[in-house]
């Protein structure tokens, strides 16, 4: 049994990072190397969000909520704000997703035997 934490841990925040990071790169010329450093992850990792191999596991890029979300971090890391404001809004958009159960669907696919309907983990 997957806990939503490890949903969360392994796909979600992938996602959202990726998401950061294009940005960053495609809209404010930031290099991998800077993307890199102010996600705190290798640039490596920013490489694999730029090509696709990781942190694509859903797409929300349309999903105006988690959109207006990762806009604000972008804003925050121009900004040069604190490291714990940034955290902070990473886990405003991990609860909005998770309030709008969006991991349902990826938590079905991943343990086919979870009754999505009758769980409410998330909502509690």
């Amino acid at each position: 049994m997957l806990l939503p934490a490890e949903i969360e841990s392994k796909l979600t925040i992938p996602v959202i990072r990726a998401m950061v990071a294009k940005k960053l790169i495609l809209e404010h010329s930031y290099t991998q190397e800077e993307a890199a450093r102010a996600l705190g992850v290798t640039q490596a990792a920013i490489s694999n969000y730029m090509r696709g191999v990781r942190g694509v596991v859903v797409n929300w890029e349309n999903v105006k909520e988690v959109n207006e979300k990762i806009n604000e971090i972008v804003v925050l890391i121009l900004n040069k704000t604190p490291q714990t404001e940034i955290a902070r809004k990473f886990n405003e958009v991990v609860a909005e997703i998770r309030k709008k159960r969006m991991l349902c669907d990826i938590h079905k696919k991943i343990e086919p035997d979870v009754d999505i309907d009758s769980c409410h983990v998330c909502d509690e």
